[in-house]
């Protein structure tokens, strides 16, 4: 029995293909030792290649230098390939400024990926008793849904076989096999949370309020996660709704699009757009997403920084998640040469004045052409950012601040400072992508023509 729903949960969650390299992580412990042989049983089956790696914390002194000797020793007999790696967890907990259970975890898992690489499977020993302990331990800390389903069956390449069996079972296994096992001294200590949970909160709540109290919690936590992934599906869809453009460093969103959602969506929807900004959530609280909710019935301006130097403002119908460093301005000043294309470096652009028809090239989707009265124009024509003093024709002979244009275009201020304009004198002729000059229109008394094109940098570069 044991075996089968071992069995049914790596097929009901796809964990092993055949021919797969299977890294397992083995601490010497009775749930990885019986992992281990798990899967040596499964080995032909699977046609998989088991791979064992042990991580010395450099913690309990001769009890760890035990525990690393058992399992060089289990390897050999059960002829597993095995590394034994040894780290100063302490140490490197000190120097990282982390508490030394997560150091160990970071060292544990960097260690597996390393060894398993793109491809491999890395097979861990969680079961069903963590599994609660996990579910408890967030629900005390406070946590969403997401907390709540606790422990995965998959994440990336991590597999855990063992999650729907309990400790119990586990223990029932080894002994119905004579297998032997390490005891950790410090899993009796009540120093950390976890311990505690496991060695007085469960035992009480089997005792005095359901013997199947870890199953059931378990069991909801699996419920929980199916809901979860429910949800985060649908997030995911509404939030390529949603959103507006995704740059190297900047994600925008439609803030009238996020009102017209419940606030549990919105909250979705914007973990997951920080997600498109770093692919993180890090000291990203619960607390600072409802901040943000409040923002969007703010006025244009408005801001919030966030830790790790994130930045959230409001433009107009806008919310933009980006960086502290991203916001100062640059400023650029550059001549045109005729027939020649002028790479401006400050916003990854290319402009080109030509006296010959611009014709848009194959996939230069982005490519923007307008043409010009050249005869109207008596000076050079400079690309460039706003300066003071400067206006535009906005026709019937009436000309506009270029400020005031900017304000009632609704373009956001953050992005003022950096807008391409081309100009003459302090007059602006062409705002790519807002507006074109009055003064300068081609008329049936052209002339002369100039051209110019815009074009985007970096992978549509042009060759001229």
């Amino acid at each position: 029995m044991f075996l089968e729903t071992i069995q049914n949960t790596i097929e009901k969650y796809n964990m092993i293909q055949k021919g797969d390299t299977v890294v397992v992580g083995v601490s010497g412990g009775a749930d990885s030792i019986a992992l281990l042989a798990v899967l040596c049983t499964l080995k032909q089956e699977y046609q998989i290649t088991i791979h064992a790696v042990h991580i010395h914390h450099g913690l309990r002194g001769e009890e760890a230098d035990r525990d690393a000797l058992f399992v060089k020793e289990i390897c050999q007999k059960w002829s597993i390939p095995c590394d034994i790696l040894y780290f100063d967890i302490a140490k490197e907990a000190k120097k990282s400024g982390v508490g030394i259970e997560e150091m160990g975890r970071i060292c544990r898992y960097n260690a597996f990926y390393q060894k398993a690489g793109k491809n491999g499977k890395i097979a861990v020993a969680h079961h069903q008793n963590d599994q609660a302990e996990t579910v408890l331990l967030n629900l005390c800390r406070g946590a969403g849904l997401t907390g709540l389903t606790g422990i995965s069956p998959v994440r990336n390449q991590i597999i855990r076989p063992f999650l729907f069996v309990s400790r119990k079972e586990i223990e029932d296994f080894l002994a119905e096999n004579n297998l032997l096992y390490c005891q950790d001294s410090t899993n009796a200590q009540q120093h950390y949370a976890r311990n505690k949970i496991r060695l007085s909160v469960l035992p009480m709540l089997e005792k005095e309020i359901n013997s199947k109290a870890i199953e059931h919690i378990a069991s909801t936590a699996s419920i929980l996660s199916e809901e979860n992934a429910f949800l985060e599906e649908l997030a995911e869809k509404k939030l390529k709704e949603i959103l507006i453009k995704k740059e190297k460093q900047k994600v925008v969103l439609s803030v009238s699009k996020l009102l017209l959602e419940s606030s549990v969506m919105r909250i979705r929807i914007i973990r997951k757009a920080f997600y498109l900004l770093d692919n993180s959530l890090q000291d990203l609280s619960y607390i600072h997403i409802k901040q943000i909710e409040q923002l969007l019935y703010k006025q244009t301006g408005k801001r919030l920084t966030l830790p790790q130097k994130k930045v959230v403002l409001i433009e107009y119908d806008s919310l933009v998640l980006t960086w502290q460093n991203q916001e100062k301005n640059t400023s650029f000043f550059y001549n045109l040469v005729p027939e020649k294309a002028i790479y401006i470096k400050e916003i990854d652009k290319f402009v080109k004045l030509s006296f010959n028809a611009y014709k848009k090239q194959e996939k230069m989707l982005t490519i923007c052409t307008k043409v010009f009265d050249y005869d109207k124009i008596k000076e050079n024509i400079i690309c460039r950012t706003r300066q003071q003093g400067d206006f535009i024709a906005i026709g019937n002979g009436h000309q506009k601040k270029l400020k005031d244009f900017l304000i009632d275009a609704k373009i956001a201020r953050q992005q003022r400072d950096t807008l391409l304009l081309l100009a003459v004198g302090k007059q602006i002729i062409w705002i790519p992508g807002y507006r074109v000059s009055d003064d300068f229109l081609v008329d049936k008394n052209t002339k002369n023509k100039v051209w110019i094109s815009v074009w985007e940098g970096e992978q549509h570069e042009r060759k001229d």
